[in-house]
């Protein structure tokens, strides 16, 4: 099937046509502009439908520009540039909105295509069988873990949850099971102390944009062979629950507990500190050290914030009023 679009000579007769499936956060953004800069035909940029307020449910639907995007000015600066949706714009490709991925009328619209590959970086639906055999190369996902630790749909949290200093990203083969498909590549990422989980998961979507657009190119040219995942070691995760927002001080150690913290405080829940008998909500964690301090109270108020005794060293926080 790929000799079709080789050359006698082994180079591509044309660029892998491809389908992208993403959302309008800042994770799919790297991914797509990082397609488009390799030189890959994205034919189309499919995203979730909204919920209407009349409740009625369109199967897919074109999204169209606004007048203003229509321009020939550059847009270098502009900040327009933020989302897959209005980069699709300016480049003038057609962005489908879809609500049922597996009705007949979905699949012809996509089908029409005839991609080569279909390419998701983050989509909050499941995407069924009939659109994962649609094109004839598969269909590739990036995922911010070291695959196959951290399967599920929130990976980075677990990330934090589990006190982990290195994760990664991992371009892999979709299949019914999630995140199990055979894998492309794997870059390492650093998670360094106090970094956020914003700014841990651009990290993670830019570096993974750069390793897809590579891997798109190598599968279509025949230059990478992908290796099943051994399951040894493998791991998933669900959505956390209120319980995954809790944490007994005397059972993590002062740098974990500041780094999950600083992680994952900026969700809607804050962090809940069990020390002792008592209970302390906190968002932001301030400093941690391993400084033996005399006493034994659990925790005490500083100049800095509130110093917490934990499993070894202490961690500083602010507490919720």
């Amino acid at each position: 099937m790929m000799q079709s679009a080789m050359s006698n000579n082994g180079s591509p007769q044309r660029p892998p046509r491809v389908l992208f499936f993403g959302m309008e956060g800042a994770f799919s953004f790297p991914s797509l502009a990082a397609l488009l800069a390799s030189g890959v035909e994205v034919c189309a940029v499919i995203v979730p439908a909204a919920p209407r307020p009349d409740h009625h449910v369109v199967l897919i639907q074109r999204r169209e520009a606004p007048r203003v995007l229509r321009s020939t000015l550059p847009l270098v600066n502009s900040s327009l540039h933020t989302s897959i949706v209005q980069l699709a714009w300016q480049k003038r490709l057609p962005v489908w909105e879809i609500s049922r991925l597996g009705h007949p009328e979905t699949v012809a619209v996509l089908a029409a295509y005839e991609p080569d590959l279909i390419c998701v970086a983050c989509f909050s639906q499941r995407i069924p069988q009939r659109i994962l055999t649609l094109p004839h190369l598969g269909c590739l996902n990036i995922h911010p873990s070291l695959l196959p630790a951290n399967r599920g749909p929130v990976p980075l949290f677990w990330t934090f949850r589990e006190g982990q200093t290195t994760t990664g990203v991992t371009i892999h083969f979709m299949e019914r099971q999630m995140d199990s498909g055979d894998i492309l590549a794997q870059k390492s990422i650093a998670v360094p102390d106090g970094i956020s989980y914003n700014l841990l998961e651009r990290n993670c979507a830019s570096e993974g944009g750069v390793l897809l657009a590579q891997s798109v190119w190598d599968l279509y040219t025949g230059d990478v062979t992908p290796r099943p995942q051994i399951e040894e070691g493998s791991s998933y995760h669900s959505f956390p629950a209120d319980e995954d927002f809790v944490v007994y001080v005397e059972q993590w150690d002062a740098r974990h507990i500041y780094n999950f913290i600083c992680g994952v405080g900026e969700w809607d829940e804050a962090i809940t500190l069990r020390v002792g008998e008592e209970t302390l909500l906190c968002r932001h964690a301030i400093s941690y050290s391993f400084d033996n301090l005399d006493g034994e109270q659990l925790y005490y108020q500083s100049d800095e914030g509130l110093m917490i005794r934990c499993k070894s060293g202490w961690v500083c926080v602010e507490p919720l009023s």
